[in-house]
Protein backbone atom coordinates (compact mmCIF):
# COMPACT_ATOMS: atom_id res chain seq x y z
CA UNK A 1 0.00 0.00 0.00
CA UNK A 2 1.52 3.27 -0.49
CA UNK A 3 2.09 6.12 1.84
CA UNK A 4 -0.57 8.71 2.11
CA UNK A 5 0.21 12.40 3.00
CA UNK A 6 -0.29 13.03 6.50
CA UNK A 7 -3.23 15.70 6.30
CA UNK A 8 -2.22 18.99 7.56
CA UNK A 9 -3.09 22.83 6.17
CA UNK A 10 0.32 25.09 6.40
CA UNK A 11 -1.50 28.08 5.92
CA UNK A 12 -4.49 27.77 8.73
CA UNK A 13 -1.44 26.68 11.19
CA UNK A 14 0.20 30.32 9.75
CA UNK A 15 -2.99 32.20 10.02
CA UNK A 16 -3.62 30.77 13.69
CA UNK A 17 -0.67 31.31 14.97
CA UNK A 18 -0.26 35.19 12.88
CA UNK A 19 -3.33 35.69 15.66
CA UNK A 20 -2.13 34.22 18.18
CA UNK A 21 1.11 36.71 17.95
CA UNK A 22 -0.81 39.81 16.73
CA UNK A 23 -3.98 39.52 18.98
CA UNK A 24 -2.83 37.58 22.42
CA UNK A 25 -5.84 38.87 23.92
CA UNK A 26 -7.84 35.67 21.30
CA UNK A 27 -5.76 33.22 23.21
CA UNK A 28 -8.49 32.46 25.43
CA UNK A 29 -10.34 31.61 22.14
CA UNK A 30 -8.79 28.21 21.45
CA UNK A 31 -6.37 27.76 24.39
CA UNK A 32 -8.97 24.28 25.69
CA UNK A 33 -9.23 23.72 21.59
CA UNK A 34 -5.74 23.86 20.21
CA UNK A 35 -2.49 21.58 21.70
CA UNK A 36 0.41 21.01 20.04
CA UNK A 37 -0.19 17.77 17.84
CA UNK A 38 -2.15 20.32 16.06
CA UNK A 39 0.30 21.39 13.96
CA UNK A 40 2.07 19.62 11.15
CA UNK A 41 5.21 21.37 10.94
CA UNK A 42 7.74 20.98 13.42
CA UNK A 43 8.37 24.98 13.64
CA UNK A 44 4.83 25.24 13.77
CA UNK A 45 4.48 23.35 17.00
CA UNK A 46 7.44 25.00 18.66
CA UNK A 47 6.21 28.44 18.49
CA UNK A 48 3.07 27.21 19.29
CA UNK A 49 4.48 25.78 22.51
CA UNK A 50 6.92 29.29 23.76
CA UNK A 51 3.52 31.42 23.43
CA UNK A 52 1.33 28.96 25.52
CA UNK A 53 4.03 28.96 27.94
CA UNK A 54 4.09 32.39 27.65
CA UNK A 55 0.58 32.80 28.02
CA UNK A 56 0.11 30.14 30.85
CA UNK A 57 2.83 31.92 33.05
CA UNK A 58 0.40 34.91 33.39
CA UNK A 59 3.20 36.98 31.42
CA UNK A 60 1.50 39.10 27.98
CA UNK A 61 2.41 37.43 24.82
CA UNK A 62 4.08 40.62 23.57
CA UNK A 63 7.14 40.39 20.93
CA UNK A 64 9.59 40.86 23.22
CA UNK A 65 8.54 37.71 25.12
CA UNK A 66 8.68 35.58 21.96
CA UNK A 67 12.07 36.65 20.82
CA UNK A 68 13.25 36.41 24.97
CA UNK A 69 12.63 32.38 24.35
CA UNK A 70 13.73 32.05 20.84
CA UNK A 71 16.76 33.77 20.74
CA UNK A 72 19.01 32.47 23.33
CA UNK A 73 18.39 28.69 22.08
CA UNK A 74 20.21 30.28 18.60
CA UNK A 75 17.08 28.41 16.56
CA UNK A 76 17.68 30.87 13.56
CA UNK A 77 14.83 28.87 11.62
CA UNK A 78 12.03 29.28 14.45
CA UNK A 79 12.92 33.18 14.70
CA UNK A 80 12.79 33.52 10.86
CA UNK A 81 9.18 31.42 11.74
CA UNK A 82 7.89 33.63 13.46
CA UNK A 83 9.01 36.63 11.89
CA UNK A 84 7.31 35.18 8.78
CA UNK A 85 4.23 34.67 11.00
CA UNK A 86 3.64 37.99 12.56
CA UNK A 87 4.07 39.42 8.45
CA UNK A 88 1.34 37.07 8.04
CA UNK A 89 -1.40 38.35 9.87
CA UNK A 90 -4.70 39.59 8.09
CA UNK A 91 -7.73 38.87 9.94
CA UNK A 92 -8.68 37.14 13.29
CA UNK A 93 -12.57 36.51 12.40
CA UNK A 94 -11.65 33.12 11.73
CA UNK A 95 -9.48 31.70 15.04
CA UNK A 96 -12.41 29.41 16.28
CA UNK A 97 -13.24 28.12 13.10
CA UNK A 98 -9.56 27.59 12.25
CA UNK A 99 -8.44 25.84 15.38
CA UNK A 100 -11.17 23.43 14.96
CA UNK A 101 -10.02 22.16 11.27
CA UNK A 102 -6.71 21.92 13.01
CA UNK A 103 -7.87 19.58 15.64
CA UNK A 104 -9.68 17.37 12.99
CA UNK A 105 -6.81 17.15 10.81
CA UNK A 106 -4.69 16.55 13.91
CA UNK A 107 -7.33 13.78 14.55
CA UNK A 108 -6.97 12.39 10.94
CA UNK A 109 -3.44 11.75 11.30
CA UNK A 110 -3.39 10.39 14.27
CA UNK A 111 -5.95 7.84 13.22
CA UNK A 112 -3.61 7.24 9.76
CA UNK A 113 -0.46 5.91 12.16
CA UNK A 114 -2.76 3.64 14.17
CA UNK A 115 -4.24 2.41 10.69
CA UNK A 116 -0.56 1.70 9.59
CA UNK A 117 -0.09 -0.22 13.13
CA UNK A 118 -3.57 -2.66 12.55
CA UNK A 119 -2.34 -3.40 8.51
CA UNK A 120 1.07 -4.31 10.46
CA UNK A 121 -0.93 -6.19 13.08
CA UNK A 122 -2.84 -8.08 10.44
CA UNK A 123 0.10 -8.84 8.08
CA UNK A 124 2.19 -10.58 11.02
CA UNK A 125 -1.60 -12.23 11.42
CA UNK A 126 -1.61 -10.99 15.15
CA UNK A 127 -4.61 -12.01 17.48
CA UNK A 128 -7.78 -10.66 16.83
CA UNK A 129 -8.35 -9.70 20.64
CA UNK A 130 -5.11 -7.72 20.18
CA UNK A 131 -6.80 -6.21 16.77
CA UNK A 132 -9.66 -4.94 18.62
CA UNK A 133 -7.95 -3.51 21.25
CA UNK A 134 -6.01 -1.15 18.47
CA UNK A 135 -9.75 -0.95 16.74
CA UNK A 136 -10.70 0.56 20.15
CA UNK A 137 -7.97 2.58 20.68
CA UNK A 138 -9.10 4.30 17.78
CA UNK A 139 -12.13 4.81 18.37
CA UNK A 140 -10.87 6.75 21.74
CA UNK A 141 -8.30 8.86 19.43
CA UNK A 142 -11.92 10.19 17.79
CA UNK A 143 -13.16 10.99 20.77
CA UNK A 144 -10.77 12.64 23.12
CA UNK A 145 -9.43 14.68 20.46
CA UNK A 146 -12.52 15.90 18.58
CA UNK A 147 -14.11 17.29 20.76
CA UNK A 148 -17.06 19.68 20.95
CA UNK A 149 -15.67 22.57 22.94
CA UNK A 150 -19.20 24.40 22.29
CA UNK A 151 -20.82 25.50 25.57
CA UNK A 152 -24.22 23.63 26.87
CA UNK A 153 -26.38 26.86 26.86
CA UNK A 154 -29.04 27.31 30.06
CA UNK A 155 -32.09 26.41 27.98
CA UNK A 156 -30.65 23.08 26.99
CA UNK A 157 -29.70 22.28 30.54
CA UNK A 158 -33.15 22.58 31.36
CA UNK A 159 -34.45 20.69 28.26
CA UNK A 160 -32.40 18.11 29.87
CA UNK A 161 -33.59 18.77 33.28
CA UNK A 162 -37.23 18.40 31.70
CA UNK A 163 -36.05 15.32 30.26
CA UNK A 164 -34.93 13.87 33.23
CA UNK A 165 -38.03 15.04 35.45
CA UNK A 166 -40.56 13.25 32.60
CA UNK A 167 -38.52 9.83 32.41
CA UNK A 168 -40.68 6.93 32.82
CA UNK A 169 -40.87 5.67 36.25
CA UNK A 170 -41.31 1.41 37.00
CA UNK A 171 -42.68 1.05 40.39
CA UNK A 172 -41.75 4.96 41.06
CA UNK A 173 -38.29 5.07 40.10
CA UNK A 174 -36.54 6.18 37.36
CA UNK A 175 -33.72 4.17 37.85
CA UNK A 176 -32.63 0.45 37.82
CA UNK A 177 -34.30 -1.51 40.43
CA UNK A 178 -31.97 -2.36 43.62
CA UNK A 179 -34.25 -4.82 44.44
CA UNK A 180 -35.56 -3.42 48.22
CA UNK A 181 -37.98 -0.52 48.43
CA UNK A 182 -36.23 1.71 51.02
CA UNK A 183 -33.49 1.88 49.36
CA UNK A 184 -35.17 2.65 45.77
CA UNK A 185 -36.87 5.30 47.74
CA UNK A 186 -33.03 7.07 48.83
CA UNK A 187 -31.19 5.90 45.43
CA UNK A 188 -33.72 6.24 43.01
CA UNK A 189 -32.79 3.02 41.95
CA UNK A 190 -29.05 2.59 40.06
CA UNK A 191 -29.12 5.79 38.05
CA UNK A 192 -27.62 5.99 34.53
CA UNK A 193 -24.57 8.74 35.73
CA UNK A 194 -24.17 6.30 38.60
CA UNK A 195 -20.42 5.24 39.57
CA UNK A 196 -21.61 4.02 43.04
CA UNK A 197 -18.69 1.82 45.33
CA UNK A 198 -19.83 -0.48 47.85
CA UNK A 199 -16.80 -2.03 49.87
CA UNK A 200 -16.55 -3.97 53.08
CA UNK A 201 -14.32 -5.79 55.03
CA UNK A 202 -14.32 -9.66 54.56
CA UNK A 203 -17.38 -11.53 55.88
CA UNK A 204 -19.43 -8.64 55.09
CA UNK A 205 -20.90 -10.17 52.13
CA UNK A 206 -19.84 -8.07 49.76
CA UNK A 207 -20.49 -10.80 47.18
CA UNK A 208 -24.17 -11.96 48.45
CA UNK A 209 -24.79 -8.30 48.04
CA UNK A 210 -23.43 -8.35 44.31
CA UNK A 211 -25.52 -11.52 43.39
CA UNK A 212 -28.53 -10.40 44.45
CA UNK A 213 -28.67 -6.54 43.18
CA UNK A 214 -27.52 -8.31 39.90
CA UNK A 215 -29.63 -10.81 39.78
CA UNK A 216 -32.80 -8.80 40.28
CA UNK A 217 -31.41 -6.11 37.68
CA UNK A 218 -31.09 -9.09 35.15
CA UNK A 219 -34.74 -10.51 36.23
CA UNK A 220 -36.07 -6.58 35.79
CA UNK A 221 -34.90 -7.25 31.93
CA UNK A 222 -31.99 -4.79 32.03
CA UNK A 223 -28.93 -6.78 30.57
CA UNK A 224 -26.34 -6.86 33.19
CA UNK A 225 -22.42 -7.32 33.32
CA UNK A 226 -20.87 -9.12 36.38
CA UNK A 227 -17.61 -9.17 36.38
CA UNK A 228 -16.17 -11.41 39.06
CA UNK A 229 -12.84 -12.09 39.82
CA UNK A 230 -12.93 -14.13 42.26
CA UNK A 231 -15.76 -16.60 42.34
CA UNK A 232 -16.93 -18.57 38.80
CA UNK A 233 -20.07 -18.60 37.12
CA UNK A 234 -20.68 -21.53 38.07
CA UNK A 235 -21.01 -20.96 41.66
CA UNK A 236 -22.14 -17.57 41.18
CA UNK A 237 -25.17 -19.36 39.42
CA UNK A 238 -25.19 -21.37 42.33
CA UNK A 239 -25.80 -18.48 44.73
CA UNK A 240 -28.61 -16.71 42.58
CA UNK A 241 -30.51 -20.17 42.28
CA UNK A 242 -30.32 -20.35 46.05
CA UNK A 243 -32.83 -17.57 46.45
CA UNK A 244 -35.42 -18.09 44.47
CA UNK A 245 -35.26 -22.18 45.50
CA UNK A 246 -34.29 -21.42 49.31
CA UNK A 247 -31.47 -23.87 49.24
CA UNK A 248 -28.44 -22.42 50.39
CA UNK A 249 -25.40 -21.92 47.91
CA UNK A 250 -23.44 -24.54 49.19
CA UNK A 251 -26.12 -27.42 49.55
CA UNK A 252 -26.23 -27.05 45.55
CA UNK A 253 -22.94 -27.28 44.47
CA UNK A 254 -21.68 -29.23 47.21
CA UNK A 255 -24.48 -32.04 46.03
CA UNK A 256 -26.46 -32.13 49.53
CA UNK A 257 -29.97 -31.90 48.28
CA UNK A 258 -32.12 -34.97 47.83
CA UNK A 259 -34.07 -35.77 44.20
CA UNK A 260 -37.38 -34.02 44.82
CA UNK A 261 -35.23 -31.10 45.92
CA UNK A 262 -32.64 -31.01 42.89
CA UNK A 263 -36.16 -30.95 40.86
CA UNK A 264 -36.70 -27.48 41.94
CA UNK A 265 -32.85 -26.23 41.55
CA UNK A 266 -33.08 -27.82 37.41
CA UNK A 267 -36.81 -25.90 37.42
CA UNK A 268 -35.53 -22.66 38.57
CA UNK A 269 -32.24 -22.58 36.98
CA UNK A 270 -34.36 -23.47 33.65
CA UNK A 271 -36.00 -20.41 34.23
CA UNK A 272 -32.99 -18.43 34.70
CA UNK A 273 -31.39 -18.87 31.72
CA UNK A 274 -33.36 -16.36 30.11
CA UNK A 275 -31.85 -13.70 31.97
CA UNK A 276 -30.18 -11.62 30.30
CA UNK A 277 -26.92 -11.96 32.90
CA UNK A 278 -23.29 -12.09 31.33
CA UNK A 279 -20.78 -13.19 33.35
CA UNK A 280 -17.05 -12.17 33.37
CA UNK A 281 -14.80 -15.46 33.85
CA UNK A 282 -12.61 -15.17 36.64
CA UNK A 283 -10.46 -17.18 34.80
CA UNK A 284 -9.73 -14.41 31.86
CA UNK A 285 -7.67 -11.55 32.18
CA UNK A 286 -7.34 -9.78 35.23
CA UNK A 287 -6.34 -6.66 33.14
CA UNK A 288 -8.15 -3.61 33.28
CA UNK A 289 -7.71 -2.70 29.33
CA UNK A 290 -9.06 -6.19 28.91
CA UNK A 291 -12.25 -5.58 30.91
CA UNK A 292 -13.06 -2.44 29.43
CA UNK A 293 -12.58 -4.00 26.15
CA UNK A 294 -14.74 -6.33 26.71
CA UNK A 295 -17.34 -4.25 28.49
CA UNK A 296 -17.33 -2.43 25.82
CA UNK A 297 -18.05 -5.28 23.33
CA UNK A 298 -20.59 -6.29 25.37
CA UNK A 299 -22.33 -3.29 25.73
CA UNK A 300 -22.33 -3.35 21.37
CA UNK A 301 -23.45 -6.54 21.29
CA UNK A 302 -25.78 -6.72 24.33
CA UNK A 303 -26.83 -3.35 25.02
CA UNK A 304 -26.02 -3.46 28.14
CA UNK A 305 -27.75 -1.84 30.86
CA UNK A 306 -25.57 -1.61 34.40
CA UNK A 307 -22.07 -3.47 35.28
CA UNK A 308 -21.01 -4.91 38.52
CA UNK A 309 -17.23 -5.46 39.51
CA UNK A 310 -16.45 -7.54 41.88
CA UNK A 311 -14.25 -6.35 43.07
CA UNK A 312 -12.03 -3.70 41.90
CA UNK A 313 -8.15 -4.72 44.29
CA UNK A 314 -8.07 -8.08 42.23
CA UNK A 315 -7.38 -5.94 38.61
CA UNK A 316 -4.22 -4.54 37.42
CA UNK A 317 -3.09 -2.39 34.57
CA UNK A 318 -0.34 -3.95 32.30
CA UNK A 319 0.06 -0.22 30.67
CA UNK A 320 1.79 0.85 33.96
CA UNK A 321 5.54 0.90 34.09
CA UNK A 322 6.00 -0.36 37.28
CA UNK A 323 3.65 -2.56 38.17
CA UNK A 324 4.98 -2.82 41.59
CA UNK A 325 3.86 0.71 42.01
CA UNK A 326 0.24 -0.46 43.74
CA UNK A 327 -0.40 3.47 43.94
CA UNK A 328 -0.02 4.21 40.15
CA UNK A 329 -1.71 0.89 38.94
CA UNK A 330 -4.81 1.74 40.84
CA UNK A 331 -4.84 5.25 40.15
CA UNK A 332 -4.92 3.87 36.28
CA UNK A 333 -7.97 1.23 36.92
CA UNK A 334 -10.13 3.94 38.87
CA UNK A 335 -9.06 6.25 35.86
CA UNK A 336 -10.26 3.97 33.13
CA UNK A 337 -13.18 2.73 34.63
CA UNK A 338 -14.42 6.23 35.41
CA UNK A 339 -13.97 6.72 31.69
CA UNK A 340 -15.61 3.73 31.01
CA UNK A 341 -18.82 4.62 32.69
CA UNK A 342 -19.02 7.97 31.74
CA UNK A 343 -18.32 6.05 27.60
CA UNK A 344 -21.22 3.84 28.33
CA UNK A 345 -23.51 6.36 30.08
CA UNK A 346 -24.91 3.17 32.09
CA UNK A 347 -24.54 2.59 35.75
CA UNK A 348 -21.22 0.81 37.58
CA UNK A 349 -21.17 -0.82 40.81
CA UNK A 350 -18.09 -1.40 42.19
CA UNK A 351 -17.37 -3.33 45.26
CA UNK A 352 -13.65 -2.71 47.14
CA UNK A 353 -12.50 -4.07 49.84
CA UNK A 354 -11.56 -2.03 52.80
CA UNK A 355 -8.18 -1.68 55.26
CA UNK A 356 -8.18 -2.97 58.95
CA UNK A 357 -8.22 -0.05 60.33
CA UNK A 358 -11.44 0.00 61.64
CA UNK A 359 -10.53 -3.65 63.51
CA UNK A 360 -9.09 -1.95 66.08
CA UNK A 361 -12.10 -0.03 67.12
CA UNK A 362 -14.78 -1.26 69.42
CA UNK A 363 -17.37 0.03 66.74
CA UNK A 364 -15.85 -1.59 63.82
CA UNK A 365 -18.42 0.18 61.44
CA UNK A 366 -16.25 2.11 58.11
CA UNK A 367 -15.63 5.11 57.60
CA UNK A 368 -14.28 6.94 54.27
CA UNK A 369 -10.79 6.88 55.62
CA UNK A 370 -11.19 2.67 55.49
CA UNK A 371 -10.95 3.06 51.38
CA UNK A 372 -7.99 1.29 50.26
CA UNK A 373 -6.46 4.02 47.99
CA UNK A 374 -9.62 5.17 46.56
CA UNK A 375 -8.06 7.99 45.64
CA UNK A 376 -10.02 9.07 41.70
CA UNK A 377 -12.60 7.06 42.05
CA UNK A 378 -14.28 7.76 45.31
CA UNK A 379 -13.65 11.61 43.95
CA UNK A 380 -15.94 10.46 40.83
CA UNK A 381 -18.40 8.12 42.69
CA UNK A 382 -21.88 9.61 42.86
CA UNK A 383 -22.26 6.88 46.15
CA UNK A 384 -20.26 5.41 48.20
CA UNK A 385 -21.86 2.52 50.55
CA UNK A 386 -20.21 0.50 53.52
CA UNK A 387 -21.65 -3.01 54.54
CA UNK A 388 -21.67 -4.19 57.78
CA UNK A 389 -22.86 -6.98 59.59
CA UNK A 390 -22.39 -7.78 63.09
CA UNK A 391 -23.11 -11.35 62.78
CA UNK A 392 -19.47 -11.73 61.45
CA UNK A 393 -17.87 -10.11 64.98
CA UNK A 394 -20.75 -12.41 67.41
CA UNK A 395 -19.97 -15.58 65.94
CA UNK A 396 -16.78 -14.99 65.87
CA UNK A 397 -16.77 -14.19 69.30
CA UNK A 398 -19.59 -17.03 70.30
CA UNK A 399 -16.67 -19.57 68.21
CA UNK A 400 -14.02 -18.23 70.70
CA UNK A 401 -16.09 -19.25 73.58
CA UNK A 402 -17.52 -22.61 72.85
CA UNK A 403 -21.26 -21.13 73.11
CA UNK A 404 -24.43 -21.34 70.45
CA UNK A 405 -24.61 -18.56 67.98
CA UNK A 406 -27.80 -17.55 66.36
CA UNK A 407 -27.56 -15.23 63.40
CA UNK A 408 -29.95 -11.85 63.20
CA UNK A 409 -29.56 -11.98 59.60
CA UNK A 410 -29.20 -7.54 59.82
CA UNK A 411 -26.89 -5.86 57.63
CA UNK A 412 -26.18 -2.31 57.48
CA UNK A 413 -25.84 -0.39 54.35
CA UNK A 414 -23.79 2.61 55.66
CA UNK A 415 -24.31 5.78 52.87
CA UNK A 416 -20.60 7.48 53.42
CA UNK A 417 -21.47 9.43 50.57
CA UNK A 418 -24.44 10.03 48.19
CA UNK A 419 -24.36 13.49 46.10
CA UNK A 420 -28.16 14.16 45.93
CA UNK A 421 -29.67 12.19 49.12
CA UNK A 422 -29.23 11.04 52.90
CA UNK A 423 -26.14 9.97 54.17
CA UNK A 424 -25.97 7.43 57.24
CA UNK A 425 -26.86 3.82 57.78
CA UNK A 426 -30.16 1.54 56.34
CA UNK A 427 -30.78 -1.06 57.82
CA UNK A 428 -32.06 -4.39 56.75
CA UNK A 429 -32.00 -8.32 56.25
CA UNK A 430 -28.63 -10.16 54.63
CA UNK A 431 -29.26 -13.92 54.21
CA UNK A 432 -25.69 -14.83 52.99
CA UNK A 433 -26.50 -18.36 52.71
CA UNK A 434 -29.45 -17.60 49.77
CA UNK A 435 -28.09 -14.37 48.83
CA UNK A 436 -31.03 -13.00 49.74
CA UNK A 437 -32.05 -8.77 50.56
CA UNK A 438 -34.78 -7.89 52.13
CA UNK A 439 -36.14 -5.30 54.32
CA UNK A 440 -36.67 -5.87 58.42
CA UNK A 441 -40.43 -5.75 58.16
CA UNK A 442 -40.99 -8.02 55.24
CA UNK A 443 -40.83 -11.61 55.77
CA UNK A 444 -39.13 -13.48 53.35
CA UNK A 445 -40.32 -16.24 51.49
CA UNK A 446 -40.49 -20.05 52.91
CA UNK A 447 -37.79 -22.16 52.93
CA UNK A 448 -38.14 -25.27 51.62
CA UNK A 449 -37.63 -27.94 54.64
CA UNK A 450 -34.33 -29.74 54.78
CA UNK A 451 -33.32 -33.02 56.43
CA UNK A 452 -30.36 -33.81 58.86
CA UNK A 453 -28.01 -34.19 56.28
CA UNK A 454 -29.32 -31.35 53.96
CA UNK A 455 -29.41 -28.39 56.61
CA UNK A 456 -27.30 -25.49 55.82
CA UNK A 457 -24.31 -24.94 58.02
CA UNK A 458 -24.49 -21.20 57.64
CA UNK A 459 -27.77 -20.99 59.22
CA UNK A 460 -26.59 -22.89 62.42
CA UNK A 461 -24.13 -19.90 62.87
CA UNK A 462 -21.15 -19.72 60.10
CA UNK A 463 -23.07 -17.60 58.16
CA UNK A 464 -19.67 -15.50 58.39
CA UNK A 465 -18.18 -18.19 56.16
CA UNK A 466 -19.84 -16.03 53.07
CA UNK A 467 -18.38 -12.67 51.71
Amino acid sequence: MNQILPPHDTDIEKDVLSVMCNRPELIYQVENILNTECFYRMDHQYLFDVIMNIHNSGSSVTQSAILHQIVPTGKKDILATYQEIKKFFTSDRHLASNAEVLVELSTKRALLVKAYELLGMIEKNAQIEDIEREVSEATNIVISRNTNTEPILMGEAVDGMLELMNREKTEGISGITTGVSILDSITGGWEFDDKVIIAGRPGMGKTAVATYHANVAAAAGNPTAFVSLEVRPSKLASRMISNSSGFSASDITKGRLADNQKKIVVERGNSARKLPLYFYDNTRSRDINDITRTLRSWHRKYGLKIVFIDYIGLICDRTVKNRSDKTAVTESVQSKLTELGDQLGIPLIIFSQLNRENESKSDKRPTLNNLKSSGKLEEDATRVIFLYRQDYYDANESDSRGVDFIPSHNIEYIFAKNREGELGPVELKCNVALNRVYEISRVPAAQPQLNGFQKNESLNGHSHSFN
